[in-house]
């Protein structure tokens, strides 16, 4: 019984794997690039204007926030709630795969994906929040499933998009990442940590959006410092050339990557691969995720808080190249680990003093608030397609982040990155249908 329970496991992750390389090598790396590079000469390169302007950008959100309604949350709150989505296990153990797997150069083309990505950010939280809706608590229900009726003009599309959602807001690879650092680290029961994990994140879950708030805008910063700190300090301490680093870099990313020490080497397809997907999953591009969490500001002007999504998924890649400049600086990336875990335990291990341990607890804070925003939005998803939605994928839930306790994690992430691929594809396409609808004044 075990091996033909292993064998279904494997032919399922074999499927998994090809759609996983169809869609990111051959559909979304393309329309990403299209859809962004369009934007970009619409917009006349609105994103570099508008991350060299952010005391003019936040100073707009301050008198947009006294001028207009109370209705919703705070936009600096919101910024962070995204922050707390969107920057989780993807930047720290995720996203060493774009060079463990794909060499130095996937870097340079998560670099272009996030570039491109801001504007496809902007449009997704603008349309968001132009096709908003007022509910009955006070508060907002927006996002991509609002817009997307609007740009296909039927119902099936944005029932798809919500079912999509609440199985990748179901964030089993972040979960299973966390609880395998845990008990690793800590020597924890997992049928412990696995209830822990599972009580915490109902507790949030239940107080929605404005808790949700509450607890990321508390760890985020935190989070953000200290990681940055440490990065920092290793990668200036490390013995590389960082100059030639970067020229190694770009040399990879239009050549691949031989093979080196544990590293297997890459072809040109797999470097663009592996960090067009990656910055994908860790910035949440074109997911649709920050358009419904933004859609709950208290500030009327699409444009105005859509603006602040440029400046979260810069920081978002920042913490991302901080991780990978992190294994290329120590020469871990060619070590061939199962897990970034491991790559970034072995790249610290040398500067920082009980480095697992710290390790583990921004896993636990990065995956925790990621696990937490993903939630809140596959529940409001759930909502939109029916009145007893949220109870019926709360059960759903409950029931995969146990599942997918006992299986490893690369085929969790596997789901999630396919999942992600569809959503990605529908999204997309709904934005470009709108896309005369989008607007990029300065305020």
């Amino acid at each position: 019984m075990s091996c033909l329970w292993q064998d279904c496991v494997h032919a399922i992750f074999s499927v998994l794997s090809i759609a996983n390389d169809t869609l990111w090598e051959y559909v979304d790396f393309v329309i990403i690039l299209a859809i962004g590079l369009y934007l970009t000469f619409k917009s006349k390169f609105f994103q570099v204007r508008t991350i060299f302007s952010p005391f003019e950008t936040f100073k707009a959100l301050r008198h947009a926030t006294h001028a207009d309604t109370e209705c919703g949350l705070g936009p600096l709150r919101l910024y962070f709630t995204s922050m707390g989505g969107a920057i989780g296990i993807g930047n720290l153990g995720g996203v060493v795969a774009a060079v463990s797997i794909g060499g130095p150069g996937g870097l340079f083309w998560m670099w272009i994906a996030v570039f491109v990505g801001m504007l496809v950010k902007y449009a997704e939280i603008f349309l968001g929040i132009k096709y908003r809706i007022r509910n009955k608590s006070g508060g907002y229900d927006g996002g991509a499933m609002y817009y997307l009726a609007r740009a296909y003009n039927c119902k099936w599309v944005p029932a798809l998009f919500c079912v999509l959602m609440c199985i990748y807001g179901t964030e089993i690879y972040q979960f299973k990442v966390v609880q395998d650092a845990l008990v690793d680290t800590y020597g924890l029961n997992r049928i412990v940590v696995v209830v822990m994990m599972l009580a915490g994140t109902l507790y949030v879950t239940l107080g929605g959006i404005n808790r949700l708030a509450i607890i990321c805008s508390t760890l985020m910063p935190f989070f953000l410092l200290l990681y940055a700190c440490i990065s920092i300090y290793v990668i200036y301490k490390s013995d590389v050339e960082f100059f030639a680093m970067l020229a190694d870099v770009v040399k990879s990313a239009f050549t691949g990557h031989a093979a080196v020490g544990g590293f297997v080497g890459s072809s040109f397809a797999t470097t663009v691969q592996q960090g067009m997907s990656n910055a994908v999953y860790s910035g949440d591009i074109g997911m649709g995720y920050d358009s419904v969490i933004q859609s709950e500001t208290r500030i009327i002007k699409p444009a105005v808080q859509a603006r602040t999504a440029m400046f979260s998924l810069f920081t978002d890649c920042s913490i991302c190249s901080m991780t990978v400049l992190l294994v290329l600086s120590t020469g871990q990336w060619k070590a061939g680990y199962a897990h970034g875990f491991d790559y970034l335990v072995a790249a610290l291990s040398d500067y920082v003093p009980h480095v697992k341990q710290i390790i583990t607890v921004l896993f636990f804070l990065a995956g925790w608030t990621t696990i937490l925003g993903y939630q809140a939005v596959a529940m409001k998803s759930a909502k939109k397609l029916s009145e007893h939605g949220p109870m019926i994928y709360l059960c759903y839930a409950m029931v995969a982040f146990i599942a997918f306790s006992f299986v490893d994690q690369n085929f969790a992430r596997m789901v999630m990155f396919v999942a992600g691929g569809v959503i990605v594809l529908v999204n997309l396409i709904g934005i470009f249908r709108l896309r005369h609808e989008l607007e990029f004044t300065r305020w």
